[in-house]
């Protein structure tokens, strides 16, 4: 396996490893085993647990990017924002059993001063920022601030509890009101 294939292998594993454990606790070697891959491969690609998590937001943030490109390719903005939460909506199952993995990691590394907080927080910022680009196309206004507030808090709000509550339903219900409040503007 060549180096670029071996990154991504890991990348795809420490996504997973993440995800089920959380970065704080996650060791090289929890990595190493969910890659199936000797401890000297990873160390031929990475340093550090860090290093990769870096690698794994950014390929959040990547895969991120390329979704809100997808829905752009839609002329109305209620039908990009109903996309948005479909996505949310067809992943119910995953988030109540194991919370949202770009969630989890934000929770994870938030109050760390160093790459990592700064990565997560892109990724937010990112989201935000297309969220509110919609509502301002839609509601043919300069700002939209409070209605973009509004989303992004709603499904915070909604991951940290399905989170909690391991309730897959109560999330579906909760998105198909949020779908039901965008298309009624």
């Amino acid at each position: 396996m060549n180096k670029k294939t071996m990154s991504v292998t890991i990348i795809d594993a420490a996504k997973e490893v993440f995800h089920e454990k959380g970065y704080p606790v996650t060791v090289v070697e929890d990595i190493v085993n969910a890659a199936k891959i000797s401890r000297g491969e990873f160390e031929d690609c990475f340093n550090s647990t860090e290093e990769v998590c870096l690698k794994v937001l950014k390929s959040y943030l990547k895969e991120q990017k390329n979704k809100f490109k997808q829905y752009d390719e839609n002329d109305n903005t209620r039908q990009r924002l109903s996309m948005f939460l479909d996505a949310y909506y067809d992943d119910a199952e995953s988030l109540a059993e194991k919370g949202c993995p770009i969630f989890n990691l934000y929770y994870d590394v938030r109050n760390m001063d160093n790459d990592l907080s700064e990565a997560v927080v892109e990724i937010l910022e990112i989201q935000h920022e297309w969220i509110d680009e919609q509502f301002i196309i839609m509601l043919k206004s300069e700002s939209a601030v409070d209605q973009g507030d509004r989303l992004m808090s709603a499904i915070s709000g909604l991951l940290l509890l399905v989170k909690l509550m391991g309730d897959a339903k109560m999330f579906r219900n909760q998105i198909i009101q949020l779908r039901s409040w965008i298309r009624s503007m």
